[in-house]
C-alpha cells in the first residue's frame, strides 16, 4: 500500500485526509514513525482502501466548475468503503438543517446561517449517496428524507409549507430536489438488473421505479425544457445573494417560490443531461422488454430537446462544452442512448463526442466493454467515426485490454467494426466526405488493415479455452445464435477466410449445439446458410441437409407464418447460390416453400423484390410448380407491386419465367402468362437505371421466348449494354448471353417486307451493338468457357459479322478447345454451323472440330437436329467428308422419331450437294413423313427398268 496526503476544502474548514492507494501486488504496509506523528496531528483521519489504484470522489469534493459557475455532481463509486460515512454526514447535515430556527432579530443575519448550511456540500453528499445506493428503495428514502427535512425547514423557519408546490401549484413532491438531483436519481432506478435467485425483491424494485419515474421525469422535463445557459452567476447563487439582501421572512418565501424554484440549482448541467440521457434509453429499453413502464411521455422529443440545450450561444455562434465536461465512460453510455432513439441526424454532436474520446487520456480510461459500446453506437446510427474505428480497434488489440472482455464484448466488437467498414465503403465509394474528413486511400486502406487485425486477434481470443482444465471447451461455445450470425456477418465483409479454424469451430458449435434448440428459428437457418454461402465455405452435406430439414419442418408447422417472406427469399437464395446444383437436390424445401406461396395472404405480404427472387430460385432449381408460378404472376400484376417494380425485378422475373417455360413447353396455359408478362412489364426496362445484368437477362428471356412484338425494347437494352462503362462491369458469360440473343433475334426481321414498304432495308440497331460486343470479347478469350465460344461463333454466323478480326481469333481459340476436346455434341454443331455462315474457308481447321463429332463419346450423345445441322454446313463449305457423312447418317437412323421433316430434308440437300448417296432409310423416313408414301427411294438399274417398261408401252 501506499498512501499520499491531500488537503482537501469542506463544511469543516481545511482539513487533511490520508488516501490510501491499494495495489494488488503489495504485501506488506510500511507506516513510518513520521507519518504515525503525523495522523496523531490532524483533526480528522480517513482510511480509504481501493481495488484499483484509482482517486476516489469524496463528501467534500467539488468538481470541475460547468459554464454557468456551478460544480458538477460528483460520482461515488458503489465498491467505496466510505459510503457510509458520507452516508453519515448526509444525515448529520440535515439533522443541522432541521435544527435551525431563525427568530425576527436574526432576519438579517440569516445569510450566515445560509452559508452554514452548505447547500453545495449537500447537494455533493445527495448526489455521492444516489450513486452508491444499491436499490430503488434506498433512493426513494434518501429523496423522501430530504424532502421531509425541507417541509420542517419550509414551515418553521420560512413559515410557508407551499414552497413544496411552487406558485404554479404543481403537486408533485419531487419538484422541490431540482432537475439535477432528479436526473441522478431517474438514472439509478431506471439502471434496473434482474436477478433470478431474488424475483419478488426485483418485483418490488420495478414497481417502485414504475411509480417514481413519471414524477421524476416531470421535474427533468421541466428543466430541460426551460433550461438557460447562464454566463455569470448561477441561479442559486443569485437566490441566495437575493435572500441575504431581505429583510422579511415573507420575502424570503417568495423568492423560494418563484417559479417553481427547487431547493437546488434548477439550471441543468451537462452531467445531468448525459443523466437523463441515458435513463430515457434505459425507460425505452424497459419499456420493450418488460413493458412496465408508460409510454405517455414523448421521450425522443425529451431527447432531441436535449441536444438542442448542450450547444449554448458564444456571440453569433453556437459552442459544445459537452464532451469535454463529461468524463469518458458517461460519453460512451450518451452515445449509446443516442443510438437507441436512431438520433442519426445530431451529425456534429456526434462528431464531437468522437474527437474528444479518441485523446490519449479519454480512450486509456475505456475498459472492452466501453470501446466496443462506443464502436457499436457509431455502427448502429450508420455514422462511421474514422478516428473512433482506426484508434480503438488497435486499442482492442491490447492484450490487457481484451483479456478482461467477455464472449459479448468481442461479438459486439467485431460486429460494430465490419458495419462500420462496410459503411466506410459505401461513403468512399459514393465520394462522401464524413465527419470533416476528406478521405484518402491510403488512410482507408490503413484503417481496414487495423480493423483486420483486430478481427483476427479477437477471433483467436475467442478460439481459446474458457476454463484450462477443459481445453476442449473454448469461450465461442458459449456464444448466443444471434451473436454467431453477428460474427459471420462481419466475416464476410472482412472476406475471411473461409477455412479458417475460427470458421469450422462456429459451423460445428451450430451444428452440434444450437441447431438441437427449440429457439433456432428460421430466420436463424437463412442468416446462417446466407453468411456461409458468401463467404464460399466447403459445403457440409450433412450440415445442410439438417439446416434444410428443420426449416422445412418449421415451414411445414403451425407456425409456418412465423417465417417471413424476406426469411423465405434469404433461405432459397442461399441454397440457390451455396450448392452446385441450385438446390435440385431439396425438392422438399421448394414443396414446403409453395405452401406459403400459394396462400394469397401470406403473398399480399411479398415485395416486387421477394416475388421475382421467389421465382428465380424455382428457375435455378428446375423445379416446375404452375401453381406457384400463376401465383406469383397474379401478384406481380398487381398495382401496388407494379408501381414500384424496379429494372432489375422486371428483368430477373422475365428471365425467370422463360426458364421454366423452356423447360415445360407443352403448357399453354403458362406460355399464354410469358406473353401477358412481356406485354405488362416491358414498358419498365424503358430505363436508364439497367445494370448490366439486367440488360444480359432481358434480352436473353426476349430471345428465349420468341417475344417480338416490341422490338423497340430489345433495342434500347442492346444500347444500353454497349456503352463502354457497361460492358467494363459486364462478365464474359453475360455479354456472350446479350450476343447470342442479338442473333436469335435476326430471325424475326424480315428484309422483304421492309424492302416493300420502305423501299430500302435497314440494319436493326442491335447488329451493330452486337458487333461491338463481339469486338469487346476478343482479347477476353482466357476467361470464355467452351459454351462461350460455341454461343459467339453460332452468332457471328447468324448476324453475319465476318470481320477478320473477330472470327480468326475466336475460331482459333474454338480449334484449341476442339484439340483439348472441351466441347460437347450441341457445342460443335453450333460451331460448325456459325463458320459455315461467315466463308470461313479451312477445311484444315474444320477438321479439328469433325474429328471430335465422330468419337463414340460425343457422337453416341448427338440429336438428329445436330447431326443435320453438321451435314447442311459442311455441305455449304463444300467439304466432302465421308466419315462424318457415314456419322451423323447413323445419329439420324438411329433416331427417326426424333427426327423432323425439315431435319431429313436438310440432310438430303447437303447429301446431294457434295454428291454422296444417302442412306435409304434416310430418305424412306422423309417420304413417310413428308408425302405419306413408302419405298419411293428406288436405285438407278429399278429407274431405269420402270422407264423402259414406260417407253414399250
Amino acid at each position: 500500500m501506499l498512501m499520499k496526503k491531500q488537503k482537501i476544502k469542506g463544511s469543516e474548514g481545511t482539513v487533511c485526509r490520508w488516501r490510501w492507494y491499494y495495489y494488488r501486488n503489495a504485501v506488506t504496509i510500511v507506516l513510518t514513525m513520521a507519518v504515525a506523528i503525523d495522523l496523531l496531528n490532524n483533526c480528522v483521519l480517513s482510511f480509504q482502501l481501493h481495488s484499483t489504484p484509482r482517486i476516489l470522489k469524496y463528501s467534500f469534493m467539488k468538481c470541475s466548475n460547468s459554464d454557468d459557475g456551478r460544480p458538477e455532481p460528483t460520482k461515488f463509486h458503489r465498491k467505496n468503503k466510505a459510503s457510509d460515512k458520507i452516508r453519515i454526514e448526509l444525515e448529520r447535515q440535515f439533522n443541522r438543517l432541521r435544527e435551525i430556527t431563525l427568530e425576527e432579530d436574526q432576519i438579517n443575519e440569516h445569510g450566515s446561517l445560509l452559508d452554514e448550511l452548505q447547500l453545495l456540500n449537500i447537494e455533493s453528499n445527495m448526489y455521492n449517496v444516489i450513486w452508491s445506493s444499491r436499490s430503488v428503495a434506498e433512493v426513494q428514502s434518501l429523496l423522501l428524507r430530504f424532502i421531509e427535512v425541507y417541509e420542517t425547514v419550509a414551515n418553521e423557519v420560512l413559515g410557508s409549507p407551499e414552497v413544496l408546490t411552487g406558485s404554479q401549484g404543481q403537486n408533485n413532491e419531487f419538484q422541490i430536489i431540482g432537475p439535477n438531483i432528479a436526473a441522478a436519481a431517474l438514472m439509478r432506478i431506471t439502471d434496473l438488473r434482474f436477478k433470478f435467485h431474488r424475483l419478488e425483491w426485483f418485483e418490488r424494485e420495478i414497481d417502485l421505479a414504475r411509480a417514481m419515474t413519471p414524477s421524476l421525469l416531470q421535474v427533468v422535463g421541466e428543466g430541460i425544457v426551460q433550461s438557460r445557459r447562464r454566463e455569470n452567476k448561477s441561479q442559486h447563487e443569485r437566490l441566495t445573494q437575493d435572500m441575504r439582501t431581505v429583510s422579511d421572512a415573507n420575502k424570503c418565501t417568495q423568492i423560494l417560490t418563484k417559479s417553481s424554484v427547487s431547493f437546488f440549482n434548477s439550471g441543468m448541467t451537462d452531467v445531468s443531461y448525459a443523466n437523463v440521457l441515458y435513463s430515457l434509453a434505459r425507460i425505452q429499453m424497459l419499456r420493450k422488454a418488460s413493458d412496465k413502464f408508460s409510454d405517455d411521455t414523448k421521450l425522443k422529443h425529451l431527447v432531441q430537446k436535449i441536444c438542442t440545450n448542450i450547444y449554448k450561444l458564444d456571440g453569433d455562434e453556437l459552442e459544445c462544452s459537452f464532451p469535454a465536461k463529461v468524463n469518458p465512460v458517461l460519453l460512451t453510455k450518451t452515445l449509446c442512448s443516442l443510438a437507441t432513439f436512431h438520433m442519426k441526424d445530431e451529425v456534429e454532436l456526434l462528431g464531437l463526442i468522437g474527437d474528444r474520446l479518441i485523446h490519449g487520456d479519454a480512450i486509456g480510461k475505456l475498459n472492452g466493454r466501453f470501446l466496443s459500446l462506443t464502436i457499436w453506437a457509431y455502427a448502429s446510427l450508420e455514422r462511421p467515426h474514422f478516428g473512433v474505428l482506426k484508434s480503438f480497434s488497435r486499442r482492442l488489440r491490447k492484450s490487457s485490454v481484451r483479456v478482461d472482455m467477455s464472449i459479448v464484448d468481442i461479438t459486439r466488437a467485431i460486429w460494430a467494426v465490419g458495419q462500420s467498414v462496410r459503411q466506410i465503403d459505401l461513403l468512399v465509394q459514393n465520394e462522401v466526405h464524413f465527419n470533416s474528413f476528406p478521405f484518402q486511400h491510403e488512410d482507408i486502406a490503413e484503417m481496414r488493415e487495423d480493423a483486420v487485425i483486430m478481427l483476427y486477434t479477437l477471433a483467436g481470443e475467442l478460439l481459446k479455452p474458457k476454463n484450462l482444465e477443459y481445453p476442449q471447451v473454448k469461450k465461442l461455445h458459449g456464444l448466443k445464435t444471434s451473436q454467431v450470425i453477428d460474427l459471420l456477418s462481419s466475416l464476410v465483409i472482412f472476406e475471411f477466410e473461409p477455412t479458417h479454424p475460427f470458421v469450422v469451430e462456429l459451423t460445428n458449435h451450430v451444428k452440434d449445439n444450437l441447431l438441437q434448440r427449440d429457439d433456432f428459428t428460421a430466420t436463424h437457418i437463412a442468416k446462417i446458410l446466407w453468411s456461409l454461402q458468401r463467404l464460399r465455405c466447403p459445403i457440409d452435406d450433412e450440415f445442410v441437409q439438417s439446416m434444410v430439414d428443420k426449416f422445412v419442418n418449421i415451414l411445414l408447422s403451425e407456425d409456418a407464418h412465423a417465417c417471413s417472406p424476406s426469411t423465405l427469399n434469404q433461405m432459397l437464395r442461399s441454397i440457390t447460390l451455396f450448392l452446385p446444383d441450385h438446390g435440385r437436390s431439396f425438392p422438399q424445401l421448394y414443396r414446403a416453400a409453395a405452401s406459403l406461396l400459394n396462400n394469397r395472404s401470406y403473398l399480399e405480404n411479398c415485395n416486387e423484390f421477394e416475388c421475382s427472387n421467389f421465382l428465380w430460385c424455382y428457375a435455378m432449381a428446375k423445379y416446375y410448380d404452375k401453381a406457384v408460378i400463376l401465383a406469383l404472376s397474379e401478384r406481380m400484376r398487381n398495382d401496388d407491386i407494379v408501381s414500384s417494380l424496379t429494372p432489375s425485378s422486371v428483368s430477373r422475373y422475365l428471365w425467370s419465367l422463360t426458364s421454366l417455360v423452356e423447360s415445360n413447353d407443352e403448357d399453354v396455359e403458362i406460355q399464354e402468362t410469358l406473353f401477358e408478362m412481356f406485354e405488362t412489364l416491358g414498358g419498365i426496362l424503358l430505363s436508364t437505371q439497367l445494370k448490366p445484368v439486367d440488360s444480359a437477362m432481358a434480352m436473353w428471356a426476349m430471345a428465349k421466348s420468341s417475344y417480338a412484338l416490341n422490338m423497340g425494347i430489345f433495342d434500347h437494352l442492346a444500347e444500353v449494354l454497349s456503352v463502354d462503362f457497361m460492358l467494363e462491369r459486364t462478365s464474359v458469360q453475360q455479354i456472350t448471353q446479350a450476343l447470342w440473343a442479338c442473333g436469335k433475334m435476326i430471325s424475326w426481321e424480315d428484309p422483304l417486307r421492309e424492302k416493300l414498304e420502305f423501299g430500302k432495308v435497314s440494319i436493326p440497331p442491335y447488329v451493330r451493338c452486337a458487333e461491338k460486343f463481339a469486338s469487346y470479347l476478343v482479347p477476353l478469350q482466357d476467361r470464355m468457357s467452351a459454351k462461350d465460344v460455341s454461343q459467339i461463333i453460332w452468332s457471328l454466323g447468324r448476324l453475319k459479322i465476318i470481320k477478320p478480326s473477330i472470327v480468326y481469333p475466336i475460331a482459333k481459340k474454338a480449334t484449341q478447345m476442339a484439340q483439348e476436346e472441351r466441347f460437347n455434341s450441341q457445342e460443335l454443331a453450333n460451331i460448325v454451323s456459325g463458320l459455315s455462315k461467315l466463308e470461313f474457308n479451312a477445311p484444315l481447321a474444320i477438321s479439328n472440330f469433325t474429328d471430335q463429332l465422330r468419337k463414340p463419346s460425343i457422337v453416341n450423345f448427338t440429336t438428329p437436329q445436330e447431326a443435320s445441322n453438321v451435314l447442311y454446313a459442311l455441305a455449304k463449305m463444300g467439304i466432302r467428308d465421308e466419315d462424318t457423312f457415314n456419322a451423323m447418317n447413323q445419329v439420324l437412323m438411329r433416331q427417326p422419331e426424333n427426327a423432323t421433316t425439315q431435319t431429313i430434308a436438310n440432310a438430303l440437300w447437303a447429301h446431294e450437294t457434295v454428291g454422296l448417296l444417302p442412306p435409304k432409310q434416310l430418305f424412306n423416313s422423309w417420304a413417310r413423313e413428308k408425302l405419306n408414301i413408302v419405298g419411293l427411294y428406288m436405285e438407278d438399274r429399278q429407274i431405269e427398268i420402270i422407264e423402259q417398261s414406260s417407253g414399250e408401252k
